[in-house]
């Protein structure tokens, strides 16, 4: 049972050094272990390499899937598909919501941005469900509104 107990903390020493880039010693202090025994675990995991490769594979996915989101807003922009371009909308949303749980705000002021993705998300669900067409004369204009939001936030600010 000890050894099991033993094999998990390891496993969560090795994360917190990989993934959360913490220290020997701050892992050493958080898990109440003896500082050789985290170093001697570094060394015998291969930690400082699996560190590099984490983070070289999470910079080539955000590369892929920021590259993943320029296609298909150009393939949107391009085919006025309702789907595309409802799709495309969701995808930015997801985004939007992704990057605003990374950042810490200090005032609770509304997020603007965030506020006008999920208005324009609602209005495309309706219009991919009642006028595609009309659908499609939004994707034209998009930048449009885009802009003329912007205008309006910054005038607000």
């Amino acid at each position: 049972m000890a050894k099991e107990h033993d094999l998990e903390i390891r496993f969560q020493a090795e994360e917190m050094f990989v993934e959360q880039r913490l220290t020997h010693e701050d892992i050493s202090d958080r898990l109440d272990i003896g500082l050789s025994t985290v170093k001697r675990w570094s060394v015998d995991g291969n930690w400082k390499t699996l560190r590099e490769e984490y983070f070289e594979r999470r910079r080539m996915l955000k590369s892929n899937l920021a590259k993943l989101r320029e296609n298909m807003m150009e393939r949107a922009a391009s085919n006025l598909d309702p789907q595309d371009v409802y799709a495309v909308i969701r995808l930015e949303k997801l985004a939007r919501e992704r990057e605003s749980k990374g950042q810490e705000n200090s005032a609770p002021d509304i997020d603007r941005p965030q506020v006008f993705l999920e208005n324009m998300e609602f209005v495309a669900g309706i219009l991919k469900d009642i006028d595609p067409e009309g659908l499609k004369v939004l994707a034209r204009n998009f930048d449009v509104i885009v802009q003329r939001f912007k205008e309006q936030h910054a005038q607000a600010s």
